[in-house]
């Protein structure tokens, strides 16, 4: 029998494979390894991180990297409902801020799960329900409220076994929003956006011209003024889903290649930051953090997007990613928006049909039309297979926390358990 030749893990860090088995496992991701190591070292506060591992033979052939932490359900509502909930979260904790074991990746691009590219359907079906049985277990041992799989795309999500998720419900995910670099130059480019677009962009970069930019990889002397303006932004932002450390805008463009500030000056004053990571396929925006004030007198947002798309078209990095929220604006600044689902089951039957009954009435609505992303469109369920079976796999218990603890496996192997922001 296929399950006879598996076995699973959980251990309490992400980064718990090998760099080379990790790109066999996750050929796509944006974020490379080095990121996922920083975000684990670092941690972010409210968050634990762990990784779901299943094997044959010792050779990993699913990854799914997972969180714990509380879930404002008001990231994800529309923007008349949003004081309306926040109000009563204070009143209803347990059903607004449930306590979550995601599975995804709570810090960066969209989320994934790590599959060998070389698994045949009838195994990967295996592997699949093996899976699915420890994740429940881990998720009532954790006492997690929810269990969620959050903003998977329809190319990241392609291979999620769909037939095997029947009792989760769906809610809209934030949008992200990425340029394709088409263009031979900067002109070029602001040719392509609405006659109205073009012409306040180019008022915009005509009145900024006071602003200068440092691009930097020593952050060191401007460190302290990156932080706080990284936190007056997620202060003034509707949306906020976890918040770095100090530590890691210290350490990221020491340990992550491609890592690199871009410094907005104006008569010596820092108004702005961008962090981006450079690769050789695509230019990924990390963070902007800006003097709420002074960078909007300076028009510094659109200035900062206007040379980030110049630097794509010098350098031929193919597309930009400009990470998520404010679709609408970047939707005008060219940008294409993909749209994201969450995947979601509460543990109590009935605060579960109530909380996908609210999800069809407040979630998240964004700001741009954009179809629903389609999950799980590449599975294919053997023909021979029948429903996914909820019985426990003998000796999953030993995979669940005790007391915050994780116990070992009889068989010797790591189980453990982590961190998310």
């Amino acid at each position: 029998m296929l399950r006879n030749r598996l076995s699973c893990e959980i251990h309490p860090r992400l980064d718990v494979v090998s760099a080379a088995e990790w790109n066999r496992l996750f050929p796509s991701l944006l974020d490379p390894i080095e990121m996922i190591r920083l975000i684990q070292d670092v941690g972010l506060d409210g968050f634990s991180f762990h990784s779901l591992v299943v094997r044959s033979a010792g050779r990993p052939l699913l990854l799914l990297p997972l969180f714990v932490a509380r879930f404002p359900l008001s990231t994800l509502v529309n923007d008349a409902m949003r004081p309306a909930v926040n109000a009563a979260a204070k009143w209803l904790p347990g059903l607004l801020t449930p306590r979550i074991l995601g599975v995804g990746f709570a810090e960066g691009e969209w989320s994934q799960v790590g599959m060998d590219p070389s698994v045949g359907p009838e195994l990967l079906d295996a592997v699949w329900e093996l899976a699915l049985e420890a994740l429940e277990a881990l998720a009532d041992g954790l006492r997690a409220d929810l269990t969620a799989f959050v903003h998977f795309t329809a190319d990241s999500g392609r291979l999620l076994p769909m037939s095997k998720l029947r009792g989760f419900s769906e809610l809209a995910g934030l949008p992200y929003s990425v340029v394709p670099i088409v263009f031979q130059n900067q002109e070029a480019y602001i040719r392509t956006l609405s006659a109205k677009m073009r012409a306040d962009l180019r008022r915009k970069l005509r009145n900024a011209r006071a602003v200068s930019v440092v691009k930097t990889r020593e952050p060191g002397p401007w460190l302290e003024a990156i932080y706080q303006l990284y936190l007056e932004t997620v202060a003034n932002s509707e949306v906020v889903f976890g918040v770095q450390r100090r530590a890691y805008f210290e350490r990221i463009c020491r340990t992550v290649p491609g890592a690199e500030y871009w410094l907005y000056f104006a008569n010596e004053r820092l108004l702005a930051f961008k962090l981006v990571v450079v690769t050789s396929d695509c230019l990924i925006d990390k963070y902007f953090g800006m003097d709420h004030l002074r960078g909007r007198e300076h028009s510094v947002y659109f200035v900062a997007w206007a040379q980030l798309i110049q630097h794509c078209i010098e350098q031929n990095i193919p597309t930009y990613h400009a990470g998520q929220s404010e679709e609408d604006t970047k939707g005008r600044l060219g940008a294409q928006s993909i749209p994201s689902l969450i995947l979601f089951r509460h543990r109590n039957a009935v605060m579960h049909r109530l909380l996908s009954f609210l999800s069809r009435h407040i979630s998240y609505e964004p700001k741009v039309p954009l179809p629903k992303a389609q999950l799980g469109t590449d599975w294919r369920m053997p023909p021979s297979q029948g429903p996914l079976r909820r019985e426990p796999a003998a000796g999953l218990e030993d995979l669940v926390p005790q007391n915050g603890e994780t116990r070992p496996p009889s068989d010797g192997a790591n189980h453990r358990v982590s961190k998310l922001a």
